[in-house]
């Protein structure tokens, strides 16, 4: 099962030439699951829609946020969605809409995948957004595989990191053997060179449990870190992919 999360910049710059180095990547890593953030939406749709019909993919789903419609998080998949639900559904606040879940069975697993965008301008909101969706999370019923991913806005040495490992959630880069390599690049990433942050950070990550000891974690990259044939960088993050097997 490959498996990777995106954050493809909802913003003008290079729009076009943009969307088509995305799908150039997508297309590229051949993820069976894909999540993906900042999904700029249209009247009649989504730039995931238009993503997954460039790309091949026949499943999309894109949920808007309910207090800024014009953007949203979705996925795109190779296999179809056993079921799909967003946390502003249930009854949290508005500063927490910032996940959303699909299930799916794939090589005679449950699979729930979970994608997160949390706030960027504030710590304290980023552990209260994680909070309220590890409540959401045991809430419904646990898959025996649960992957949760996204743009987390934060790096591996921040609170949110320390809570979400001591509830039982694995670093997919961890198992890999090597240092894992930065998603906000402000050494390379032409977009970040006026950015606040003053080193490449992780702020992309993957994680998941399991009840089955034989998942192993096989293959993890970063994408979307080159320009590509339309001379672009697809985004200011890079993308994360990951490989699973199940013994």
């Amino acid at each position: 099962m490959r498996i990777a999360t995106y954050n493809i910049w909802n913003h003008d710059t290079l729009w076009q030439k943009r969307i088509d180095a995305i799908c150039q990547e997508v297309k590229r890593i051949n993820a069976d699951v894909i999540a993906l953030q900042e999904v700029r939406s249209y009247e009649k749709g989504s730039v995931a829609h238009d993503i997954a019909e460039a790309t091949g993919y026949p499943y999309c789903v894109f949920h808007a946020y309910p207090d800024s419609p014009d953007e949203g998080l979705a996925f795109l998949s190779k296999v179809p969605f056993s079921s799909v639900e967003a946390i502003w559904e249930e009854d949290v606040e508005e500063s927490n809409f910032c996940a959303t879940r699909v299930t799916l069975i794939f090589g005679g697993q449950e699979w729930g995948l979970t994608n997160v965008h949390l706030n960027w301008r504030s710590s304290s909101i980023r552990e209260c957004q994680m909070e309220v969706v590890r409540d959401w999370l045991s809430k419904g019923h646990q898959k025996a595989i649960e992957v949760l991913c996204g743009d987390f806005n934060d790096h591996p040495q921040s609170t949110i990191y320390d809570d979400v490992s001591d509830a039982g959630w694995l670093d997919v880069t961890t198992f890999v053997g090597e240092e894992a390599r930065p998603t906000l690049d402000v050494k390379h990433n032409p977009y970040l060179q006026s950015s606040h942050l003053e080193q490449p950070e992780r702020y992309d990550w993957i994680l998941f449990r399991s009840e089955w000891s034989e998942l192993e974690v096989q293959h993890v990259d970063v994408f979307g870190d080159m320009r590509t044939s339309r001379d672009v960088v697809p985004s200011d993050h890079y993308g994360v992919v990951v490989d699973f097997t199940v013994k």
